[in-house]
């Protein structure tokens, strides 16, 4: 009888003693760290930059945000494993998660002061080697009052009304030819309405998927955004006449063309081609 007693004590502390460790299936944590670059040097407002686009001008940083959601890692056989984004109240809420590499110095007056580099979750303890994710805000979310929206979807900035939503990425930069700004506003275009804030499709989406291979979340990794790669084949002196300046995300803006390329996504009649991605890499 004492026996069988302590023998389940025993158990029961074990098992108490697993739980308290973490045992075999506790959550592994994923911090995602995202370093703004331009070509070698680090993105920062108030900085000057020289030699991008086609025309190597010169480039100093006015904005620097973007949406992400879907993130998903890797498994070392090749299974997508989602990453659930902790909730911190300002900058990750329902799996969707806002970047801001502005700090309202220099140019880049329309930010606040408050960045964020990182993206913080969980998925179940594995071994993994690749990392997804989907540039944009999803369109369940992506239409709506902005004003009375929740973090990170409350931000005036990043909102171009509720038929087109928000600006999926905005990079906006003052240059030697278009000293008033180059601005590339990513964001769904086309959207056709059924009433009032009743939005029921976009011909031109506009989110993208990303995928990095060799990530090892348990590694000191960055994920690289290369602003000097987005803009290499750009003219950033020159505008199309008649258009918005730099690329808004127009059918009918040719500047878009080269960025849509590198972001790997459709542009008036290419074909939307991932593996021609590369604003993005992993460090």
């Amino acid at each position: 009888m004492h026996t069988s007693l302590g023998r389940a004590a025993l158990l029961a502390l074990t098992a108490l003693a697993s739980t308290a460790c973490g045992g075999d299936d506790a959550p592994q944590t994923v911090l995602l760290s995202f370093k703004p670059m331009v070509g070698n040097q680090a993105f920062a407002c108030g900085q000057t930059y020289t030699g991008l686009g086609t025309t190597a001008t010169r480039y100093e940083p006015k904005d620097f945000r973007l949406y992400v959601h879907n993130v998903r890692l890797v498994s070392t056989g090749g299974q997508e494993v989602p990453v659930t984004l902790t909730e911190n109240g300002d900058w990750q809420k329902d799996g969707l998660a806002l970047l801001d590499f502005e700090n309202k110095a220099g140019l880049c007056s329309n930010g606040t002061e408050a960045t964020n580099n990182r993206i913080m979750g969980t998925v179940p303890a594995g071994d993994y080697s690749g990392l997804r994710f989907t540039v944009g805000v999803p369109f369940a979310m992506n239409h709506q009052d902005a004003s009375v929206a929740s973090t990170p979807l409350n931000v005036s900035t990043l909102f171009w009304g509720w038929a087109g939503g928000y600006k999926f990425i905005r990079l906006d930069g003052r240059t030697s030819g278009l000293p008033s700004g180059h601005n590339v506003h990513l964001g769904s275009t086309e959207c056709q309405t059924a009433g009032p804030n009743q939005v029921t499709s976009c011909q031109q989406e506009n989110r993208f998927e990303v995928e990095l291979a060799g990530f090892d979340p348990e590694k000191a990794q960055n994920v690289v955004l290369d602003v000097a790669t987005l803009l290499a084949g750009s003219d950033l002196d020159t505008n199309q006449a008649n258009s918005a300046p730099g690329c808004m995300s127009a059918t009918n803006d040719a500047d878009c063309g080269p960025i849509f390329q590198r972001l790997g996504l459709a542009f008036n009649g290419t074909q939307a081609n991932p593996a021609n991605q590369t604003f993005f890499r992993v460090e």
